[in-house]
């Protein structure tokens, strides 16, 4: 019978060994210890922002690894203070600071909630700033001058334009670009 001491943990099949043995190893080698998750935030009154000084991720939230999980710091924040379980949930921040760890500027809430929220808050791409938009404010506001002066239809306008009938139909009657 082996002993741990007869294996190299430093070397993954060394590890893969001692847990077909029956060793609880962890499949990563042993690597410098966490910080500790509070030691990385910045802790302010409890109506300002607590900002997350570690790891982010690539859209500027926060990440801390809990049990081999990397998860989102401000979810992380708000389960240590309450003590709730958040799974299945969206947790908003209501001061829209990515990095905030504050409890109390998290809501939870549904992935409608956050959309509501981001359209109450006029956080949404539109228009030109829609990566997907093949029309521009003037191209829509031209096509519609157009099609008012009763020269164009939605068919000619959408040619000359590049888009789809039914898109130059929905920006003329203003469905899509709305907000001009």
């Amino acid at each position: 019978m082996k002993t741990l001491e007869d294996f190299d943990l430093l070397r993954r099949s060394d590890r893969h060994q001692a847990r077909k043995n029956g060793f609880d190893i962890p499949k990563q080698k042993p690597g410098r210890k966490q910080p500790d998750f509070w030691s990385l935030v910045e802790k302010k009154s409890n109506d300002e922002c607590w900002l997350w000084l570690g790891v982010l991720n690539q859209w500027g939230y926060g990440r801390y690894r809990v049990d081999g999980f990397c998860g989102m710091a401000h979810r992380i924040s708000y389960e240590k203070t309450t003590g709730k379980n958040i799974a299945g949930f969206i947790a908003m921040h209501i001061c829209d600071n990515r990095k905030c760890c504050n409890p109390n500027h998290i809501a939870i809430g549904t992935h409608a909630d956050n959309q509501a929220d981001k359209v109450s808050k006029n956080r949404q791409a539109k228009g030109e700033k829609n990566g997907a938009s093949l029309l521009s404010e003037i191209s829509v506001l031209e096509a519609r001058k157009k099609y008012k002066d009763g020269g164009e239809t939605y068919k000619s306008l959408a040619d000359k334009y590049g888009v789809s009938r039914d898109t130059m139909q929905k920006a003329i009657r203003g469905i899509y670009w709305k907000h001009i």
